[in-house]
């Protein structure tokens, strides 16, 4: 999940605090030492600070911290030293194996960590084969200092001005534009290798595993997902009558005993727009530059790479359009938004392909595909939603603490309930959704 301010740490019997202390443990000057002289080999790094890197409510599955490194660079011209000073995010493994089982965040980890060391250093390699001097360049993720299978250390994008959008409020018309034109280049890098070099290709996806919706996890989850299920269609019952066909359909398919093995479904089947997807498209992954106070957008950085998956892209945008808009938005700017990431899509996989395969060789046709694709696995997005909405429409006050959870206190048998209460504008969302899901015919 997504990067954000640090909490406060008031009083020392803050778990955050408690936590801080803990990962001291793991995090020493030693380790950053060892880590950066192949980053910084005329660096030598006399302290650090390290304060919390994400909100209750923000990550579950990984811990974040930020550390203010500090030292002295030895310039190799003239021998003389200049002090020398780095911000990270350093995202660690939780400590405890009880709790990395229980959220599975070894698979995820492992997925981060191959995208960094080996996935996009593949497709930058790949793109810059493709384009000239003059060329755009998709360069909107974090430069990455390390990557271990317990540790990754990345640039502070903070520092440069970047910051989370509110997640409560939703994207605005600009921000979903501006993100979609970031996510349109990435997965045109990904189909445009695909299509080029197919054979390495398959063997790029072979080094990434479905963290969550895969058969082995159905009876871990089984418990977790019923929950949710009732939950959504309690808040959507609330809205609509109890004949409305929305509700039906929310019910066909989250009250199926087959919920689990849908998504598994959709995630795994092969379409002819399958490629190296960011799997996690949600407004706390998104990081924003802004010109002034929020006056226009500048730029776009797009992190946490747990979840990739080899899939159909249509997974992606479903995510980013029903779980992180309004259908205020997505009433009046659907089709426009459509517009503006498959002609960017299009236009990378121009650049990047020598020949396009006939079903895609044409903008008309490349659209028309996802259009179909968007359709056949939009729902996708729903099955997201009973997790997402009430998420990020809950206040980090009333976010359950990772914290607090002590390890004798997490399930054996299934994954940990995070129980966000519902307010009124989660109900306003989840129904919003499933309308447009079952409007739309993905439902």
């Amino acid at each position: 999940m997504g990067i954000t301010e640090p909490q406060s740490t008031g009083a020392v019997n803050n778990p955050t605090v408690a936590s801080t202390v803990e990962s001291k443990q793991f995090l020493t000057l030693d380790k950053f030492r060892e880590i950066f002289k192949h980053v910084e080999p005329n660096v030598q790094i006399n302290s650090f600070e390290l304060a919390p890197g994400s909100g209750r409510g923000d990550n579950y599955t990984a811990s974040l911290y930020r550390i203010h490194l500090t030292g002295q660079q030895q310039n190799l011209e003239d021998a003389n030293e200049s002090k020398w000073e780095l911000n990270v995010i350093c995202k660690v493994l939780p400590e405890s194996v009880v709790r990395r089982e229980a959220y599975k965040s070894d698979n995820l980890f492992r997925n981060e960590v191959e995208f960094y060391t080996t996935i996009i250093p593949e497709l930058l390699k790949f793109q810059a084969s493709k384009t000239g001097v003059e060329a755009p360049l998709f360069n909107s993720i974090p430069k990455c200092y390390s990557a271990r299978n317990d540790l990754l250390i990345m640039e502070d994008l903070r520092i440069r001005g970047f910051e989370m959008p509110d997640r409560i409020k939703g994207l605005s018309i600009e921000e979903t534009e501006a993100v979609l034109l970031q996510v349109a280049q990435f997965h045109a890098l990904s189909l445009g290798y695909k299509f080029e070099h197919p054979e390495k290709f398959a063997k790029m996806c072979s080094m990434v595993s479905e963290g969550l919706f895969c058969a082995s996890n159905a009876s871990w989850y089984k418990n977790y997902y019923e929950r949710l299920s009732k939950n959504a269609i309690k808040m959507v019952s609330d809205v609509l009558p109890a004949d409305s066909k929305y509700l039906h359909a929310l019910r066909d398919f989250a009250e199926s005993s087959s919920f689990f093995g849908q998504m598994v479904h959709l995630v795994s089947a092969e379409s002819p727009l399958s490629a190296i997807c960011h799997g996690d498209c949600w407004a706390n992954n998104f990081l924003y530059r802004y010109e002034g106070d929020h006056e226009r957008v500048l730029e776009v950085a797009l992190v946490d790479f747990q979840l990739i998956r080899y899939s159909s892209i249509a997974l992606d945008i479903a995510n980013l359009l029903y779980c992180c808009t309004t259908k205020k938005m997505r009433d009046a700017h659907l089709q426009a938004l459509l517009k503006v990431y498959t002609v960017e899509l299009y236009r990378w996989l121009e650049i990047l392909c020598t020949t396009l395969p006939d079903h895609c060789n044409t903008l008309d046709k490349f659209q028309a595909l996802f259009a179909c694709e968007l359709k056949t696995f939009g729902r996708f997005a729903l099955g997201l939603a009973l997790d997402i909405i009430p998420i990020s429409t809950c206040s980090s006050e009333d976010a359950p603490d990772l914290y607090l959870n002590r390890n004798d206190e997490l399930a054996e048998d299934g994954a940990p309930e995070l129980n966000f209460p519902p307010n009124d504008l989660c109900r306003q969302k989840m129904s919003e959704i499933v309308i447009d899901m079952v409007d739309g015919e993905m439902l």
